[in-house]
């Protein structure tokens, strides 16, 4: 009998017996506290939790040269138990050893005690090395009806969470619909219940990871290595890995009560297994210049803006009275005057930010040099494997960050600004640096590349020998190693639609806050006036709304208008009211403190107008109008975690009231309240 009749009577043999039985026979079963797995004669397992089926799933790898492997339709040549340990703690590690053809794949399931399983795989060939640029551990195929009954459900939802915060990208929950993909991590849910399946990625070096809705069987998704689309801004494929043994990612599920807790686990999974940058300072208060007066910033402006909120903003800075002046994409300025200013803040107390885009360079300015060199950049453009110039995103070429060049720009650019005496340093596009391509270091995918560059730009960092605060601003969700903080959404504005669109990142990614990252970043507080975006002075209601956004993301507060001295002095001084209105809350400005993302009451639409917090044993609650007329606004308290009946203390106008059962308010336009809430 030769291979292939070996292996198609395997098959009909797995087929027969699921027709005769109704579904695969169990090999064997493994147990480790809350987590389980079943191994399946049809080459699949069942993810047990609590003694009960989730979902089945089976891995499927293919190489670069058309070979494929199947578990459900490979030989399974072994499969045993140890125990182990890792950065997650201890485990039950079961693997299993698959053969098809030329190819070998072995299978790790670990279960842990608080109910997570981890899977992982490894690709190796039977006749030397192998090239791959896809690689599924968790692959699960139409739902069968001994597993979690939500999976099939016509109403189950996936959380879409996107690759990056690039061109106004939003996070979504939607149902099964083919080829939908959420980028590293996703929860798959019931809305009312939020009961569900938590399902993400642990590692972050070598493969863009996703989750994918199948194209070829409804109510069916896949979680893989290999991504690479329009969404991650690559127009070339997943770059090969080889090797003569070629492994995945780990992936992680775990089934939950309640997803928001799930999300939560998966972050602290995250930062055990790599750290996140540390920062021993208090959350971050200040002004930043880009929306205020975009590139025709002067150092005036800078200063009068460091003066005003010194000035007429006591209230408004961190918890040791300081307060950072930022100046963002500002072109021209002499560095002599600049490091004065720098010096005048710091003697002032205060402290002062920069802007750095290393990763990419104008793409109608090809003969920019790379920092401290005479040598354009356009010799480091990152090529396709036919040697063209890769397209541009946001008009920016990415640069190839393999290419020593690339290393001798970026340490050159960043030594320049913390000569300067800059503490805080905005890093932007950094996505252009992941993007697929003929990278100088053959063999680099593009997760590979912008490791590489993190951690280049960490090593020059550290060499100040002195703190300094790294904000991402667009950069992949991740890695996260490099930043303190990083913008939760793309660049963002005053008005309500910018208060929606801050909110959704919010309303999706609060589990991101002080975990894998120390602060999310609501972007720029734009509390009158932004010349970029142009469509005019906010009300003071949008106004008191974006702020308040800002107040419960996590966080950092950075007004952008002009405070003066030049520009238009009606909206100079209307800038000026607006922020002592709105920005010198001592009680608001003390929420922000806390450095904690406000948890949204419901996962079930774009942004929900409801979030609450429990912090120390105090409770709160954000409530937010984003229509265009008065409306009354209510939730369950249980819901969100809040007492059954309390009184809520309105904290931007000090009115109060008492509720139980549900927490209700009546707002204006566009407006929204932030509410401290004591139970009686």
């Amino acid at each position: 009998m030769t291979e292939f009749e070996k292996q198609e009577k395997g098959l009909i043999e797995k087929v027969a017996d699921i027709i005769l039985n109704g579904e695969p026979k169990v090999v064997a079963e493994y147990t480790r506290g809350n987590a389980g797995v079943q191994l399946l004669a049809n080459g699949a397992f069942f993810y047990i939790f609590r003694g009960k089926r989730v979902i089945c799933a089976h891995s499927v790898a293919k190489t670069t040269d058309g070979q494929s492997i199947d578990t459900r339709r490979a030989k399974r040549v072994s499969y045993k138990s140890e125990k182990m340990a890792d950065a997650l703690g201890e485990g039950e590690k079961i693997i299993s050893c698959f053969s098809e053809g030329n190819l070998g794949l072995t299978q790790e399931v670990i279960l842990r005690e608080g109910g997570e399983i981890t899977v992982q795989i490894f690709l190796h060939g039977k006749k030397g090395k192998i090239a791959t640029r896809y690689l599924a551990p968790f692959d699960a195929p139409y739902p069968v009806k001994s597993g979690q009954k939500l999976f099939l459900s016509l109403d189950q939802k996936m959380l879409l969470v996107p690759y990056d915060n690039d061109m106004w990208v939003r996070y979504e929950s939607a149902v099964p619909r083919p080829g939908r993909t959420s980028y590293d991590v996703t929860a798959v849910y019931d809305e009312k219940s939020l009961e569900g399946l938590v399902l993400g990625a642990l590692d972050f070096d070598v493969w863009k990871n996703a989750i994918s809705w199948s194209a070829f069987d409804a109510r069916a998704f896949t979680a893989f290595c290999g991504a690479a689309d329009a969404c991650t801004h690559d127009s070339l494929p997943h770059g090969e890995v080889s090797g003569d043994v070629v492994a995945s990612a780990r992936f992680t599920a775990l089934w939950c009560d309640n997803v928001k807790r799930g999300l939560e686990r998966y972050a602290s999974m995250c930062t055990a297994v790599t750290p996140p940058r540390r920062w021993g300072g208090n959350a971050i208060f200040g002004w930043n210049s880009y929306s205020a007066l975009s590139m025709g910033v002067k150092v005036a402006h800078w200063q009068e803006a460091g003066s005003f909120i010194k000035t007429d903003l006591p209230e408004f800075c961190d918890g040791g009275g300081v307060s950072y002046i930022n100046l963002d994409a500002a072109i021209g300025l002499g560095n002599k005057k600049i490091k004065r200013v720098v010096d005048d803040l710091h003697a002032g107390g205060q402290k002062a930010g920069w802007y750095c885009a290393p990763m990419s360079a104008l793409s109608f300015v090809p003969i920019m040099p790379a920092a401290g060199t005479l040598t354009p950049l356009n010799k480091i453009y990152l090529k396709d494997y036919d040697g063209r110039v890769l397209q541009g995103a946001d008009n920016f070429i990415p640069l190839d960050v393999t290419n020593p060049l690339w290393e001798t720009h970026a340490r050159n650019s960043i030594k320049k600004i913390l000569e300067l005496g800059f503490d805080y340093i905005k890093f932007d596009f950094m996505s252009h640096a992941s993007v697929e391509g003929a990278h100088y270091l053959q063999g680099y995918t593009g997760r590979m590349a912008l490791n590489y560059a993190y951690n280049i730009i960490a090593d020059e960092i550290s060499r100040a020998g002195r703190e300094i605060f790294i904000s991402l601003s667009i950069s992949p969700l991740f890695p996260y190693f490099l930043g303190n903080a990083r913008r939760s959404c793309c660049d963002a504005f005053g008005h309500i639609e910018d208060v929606r669109y801050v909110l959704n990142a919010l309303n999706y990614a609060w589990w991101t806050n002080g975990t894998i990252y120390g602060f999310n970043d609501p972007d720029h507080l734009t509390l009158c006036n932004s010349v970029v975006d142009g469509r005019g002075v906010t009300t003071v209601q949008e106004a008191r709304s974006r702020y308040n956004a800002g107040i419960i993301s996590g966080t950092l507060m950075m007004l952008s208008d002009n405070f003066g001295p030049s520009g238009d002095s009606g909206l100079i001084t209307l800038s000026r009211e607006r922020a002592k209105l709105l920005a010198n809350n001592a009680r608001l400005n003390e929420l922000a403190r806390f450095s904690k993302a406000f948890v949204p009451v419901d996962l079930d639409d774009v942004a929900t107008p409801f979030y609450t917090l429990c912090h120390e044993g105090r409770y709160f609650a954000a409530i937010f109008n984003f229509e265009k007329e008065e409306r009354t606004l209510s939730f369950p308290a249980a819901r969100g975690g809040l007492p059954e009946k309390g009184r809520a203390e309105n904290l931007n106008d000090g009115t109060s009231f008492e509720y139980e059962r549900c927490v209700s308010a009546t707002l204006d336009a566009f407006d929204s309240a932030i509410f401290e809430i004591t139970a009686i």
